[in-house]
């Protein structure tokens, strides 16, 4: 299952290294093109309309990257989800939780379950609580990754805070949702 993963990791590192090298290939062209313009005009045309050009250039180059670099990530990660949750029924939340879960926690286990798929932005109808969610959402590397952004979503909606003893890893998602149901229900206590 790693040697997986691993392999889909290389290959949407190709695809994005693909991706910045065909970017970077049309803007050297276009840039060359607008210089050479430029030095056959008649009368010469003026340089910083020159350069003018070519930093719009850059910049459209920069925002189409950084667009399918995106949109590359998303389609990565919806597909390997949907591999992981490949041939198992479809639940909702609400059946997830109270299928899986005790009437107390079964709220929780829901919400979790639903903060989770939106900052996947994939459907994990097919999700059990063993599933290793942490998986899925280290597909989106970077200072603001997938990660950051859910587990911030997860404090703020149960009022989770820096001093509970959060783990550095969670392993299945029945640990989180155990995890969150025990610290948000504490939290309200006090």
């Amino acid at each position: 299952m790693k040697a997986k993963a691993r392999a889909q990791q290389s290959m949407r590192l190709s695809w994005t290294t693909v991706i910045i090298i065909a970017a970077i290939v049309v803007f050297a062209g276009l840039c060359l093109l607008s210089l050479l313009l430029h030095l056959l005009s008649y009368p010469p045309a003026d340089t910083t309309r020159w350069l003018a050009y070519c930093g719009i250039g850059a910049a459209v180059i920069v925002v189409m990257v950084v667009i399918l670099h995106g949109i590359h990530e998303t389609r990565a990660t919806r597909r390997v989800v949907a591999e992981a949750l490949e041939g198992r029924s479809p639940m909702t939340d609400e059946e997830f939780g109270s299928r899986f879960y005790q009437p107390a926690i079964a709220p929780v286990a829901a919400r979790l379950r639903h903060l989770l798929a939106d900052n996947l932005e994939c459907d994990l109808a097919g999700m059990i609580p063993p599933d290793c969610f942490e998986e899925w959402l280290e597909l989106f590397p970077g200072p603001d990754s997938a990660a950051d952004s859910f587990f911030e979503a997860v404090a703020i909606e149960f009022q989770l805070t820096r001093n509970c003893p959060w783990p550095e890893r969670f392993g299945s998602f029945d640990s989180l949702v155990r995890f969150v149901a025990e610290h948000a229900y504490a939290a309200k206590a006090k």
